[in-house]
């Protein structure tokens, strides 16, 4: 009898190995659904979300997704990826949103790339993108930045957040800011450096309000290609180090701190491009609209002064 009941329990273990084999939990939720291979196919059980991949790597499919009415009290966003590499494939109208007070973020994940003819538009209460890299290949992003009213002076909104480097390739991004002013909200923020290749980035008022600052890294920012326009209240531009060979740059600011619309804070390079500085109601007219305690603009042509309320740096005839 002992014989055969082991018997029975290796064979029903057996069966559970076998079993477990052919059944993964990612580490991905979208919504309040966690991804495994059960649902991976159709994670909503609408058609509109899949995930294809393991686990370390995929591409979430969004095609025609609205996730709009999520209510994550104690989440950390509506998408979470903690794989080491997720490619979000755009495919249609896609909506990610926020219901309640809760202060969470739309999407974050490790190294996120987002591609695909689609369009996406997130509204979030702390970053609508958050990762540690992020590089954007193509599609539509619009990012919808609400401030809690009851978290004004201390609350840090971004529309795109990257603690390494932030690339944008292609792709029409547009950063838009609906709340009242916060001190601390930026459009596209690095810790890292910020590769600009191409595409087009869109930051400007929404209703009236504006962002404190338009594009900030910590390290250095680098445009090469693409079609720009960036406003901000304080600083268009914030950088340690910045260098520009090519592509066009509308940047707008009140520069709210007369410290600058373009604020290059170590060394700035122009080599190539196109870039137009305008302060549209400077605080301290003697201040630079244009600062860097380095600033290298050989082949380049300045239009006037660097305390000019406007500004053209483009290259010489």
């Amino acid at each position: 009898m002992r014989k055969v009941i082991l018997l029975l329990s290796l064979a029903v273990f057996a069966s559970c190995r076998s079993y477990d084999k052919n059944y993964a939990i990612y580490e991905l939720w979208v919504g309040e659904t966690k991804v495994t291979t059960r649902n991976q196919a159709d994670i909503l059980g609408d058609g509109t979300v899949k995930y294809e991949g393991d686990r370390k790597s995929g591409v979430l499919t969004l095609e025609n997704a609205h996730i709009g009415n999520v209510v994550v009290p104690n989440s950390e966003a509506v998408i979470i990826s903690n794989l080491p590499n997720l490619t979000i494939n755009l495919i249609g109208e896609n909506t990610i949103g926020i219901s309640g007070k809760a202060t969470v973020n739309g999407i974050t994940a490790f190294n996120l790339k987002v591609d695909g003819d689609g369009s996406l538009a997130i509204t979030a209460r702390a970053s609508c993108i958050k990762a540690d890299s992020l590089t954007v290949v193509s599609g539509k992003i619009d990012t919808y930045i609400e401030t809690p009213d009851h978290e004004i002076a201390s609350y840090l909104g971004l529309g795109l957040w990257t603690q390494d480097v932030m690339t944008i390739q292609g792709g029409d991004i547009t950063i838009h800011y609906v709340s009242s002013f916060s001190p601390l909200s930026y459009g596209l923020y690095s810790v890292g450096d910020i590769n600009i290749e191409g595409g087009k980035i869109t930051i400007s008022p929404e209703d009236s309000q504006l962002l404190a600052v338009g594009l900030i890294s910590s390290e250095t920012m680098t445009i090469s290609g693409g079609e720009h326009s960036i406003y901000g209240l304080d600083d268009a531009i914030n950088s340690k180090h910045f260098v520009m060979t090519g592509g066009t740059v509308n940047a707008q600011a009140m520069d709210f701190t007369g410290d600058a619309v373009c604020r290059l804070v170590i060394s700035a390079q122009f080599s190539g491009g196109d870039m137009t500085l305008t302060s549209f109601d400077k605080v301290d007219p003697s201040g630079p609209t244009l600062f860097s305690r380095d600033l290298k603009t050989e082949g380049m042509k300045i239009s006037g002064e660097l305390t000019d309320p406007v500004l053209r740096i483009v290259k010489e005839d």
